[in-house]
């Protein structure tokens, strides 16, 4: 295995156990609520979390180990996927954003005992983690990192995880029925369209290539 793979597979490693801890602590919120309504501790976590996610992408691929596909030495279809890559971040710099501003909390504090579910709430159940997600992607893309891109579903599934957690121990807990009807009207990483719409232009150089040999 190359040192390119072993760093990405160990922040990988971390990543899942930073989960692992956040879960402990979140399924025993009333012991350890000085913990995670600590500022600090939370900003820390949350840098941590997304820096391990957006660098096991940009971390540069190893062609001695996997090689890219032709598809990417198109220079158009490179420019296509740049473009791509940097909508995708800002998108998904602007729904973090938008709702740290929502939230008025930063990681796993109380968002004033209240159940957000309107504005990007609408959207998605899980704003925050499903911005990480579209950065993740958007980064990969931008650089066509292959092994990056290998790895997404990992990063996808720890956000997941992490998403998962927080209904299972948390707002799924302190909400009961309001959160079931909520989460009953509303996907957690957003509607069915919006990631059919994606899934389009993604293989669209693809489908053109196919068309025009």
């Amino acid at each position: 295995m190359s040192i390119l793979w072993s760093i990405r597979l160990i922040m990988m490693v971390f990543l899942f156990i930073l989960i692992t801890i956040f879960a402990y602590f979140l399924k025993n919120r009333e012991k350890y609520s000085d913990i995670l309504e600590n500022t600090t501790i939370n900003l820390i976590s949350v840098i941590l979390f997304n820096v391990l996610c957006y660098l096991s992408m940009i971390i540069p691929s190893d062609e001695n180990v996997i090689t890219r596909p032709p598809l990417f030495d198109n220079a158009l279809n490179l420019r296509w996927f740049d473009i791509l890559g940097l909508i995708i971040i800002i998108f998904g710099v602007l729904i973090m954003l938008r709702t740290t501003f929502m939230r008025k909390a930063v990681g796993a504090q109380d968002t004033a005992g209240k159940l957000l579910t309107k504005g990007i709430y609408s959207f998605c159940r899980h704003p925050i983690y499903f911005g990480i997600v579209m950065v993740s992607l958007g980064l990969g893309l931008r650089s066509i990192n292959v092994d990056g891109l290998i790895i997404f579903p990992f990063i996808l599934l720890a956000n997941f995880i992490q998403a998962k957690l927080e209904e299972v121990y948390d707002i799924g807990v302190r909400f009961k029925e309001d959160y079931l009807e909520y989460k009953r009207k509303t996907k957690m990483f957003g509607p069915i369209w919006f990631w059919l719409v994606l899934l389009i232009f993604l293989i669209l150089p693809l489908i053109i290539s196919i068309l025009n040999p």
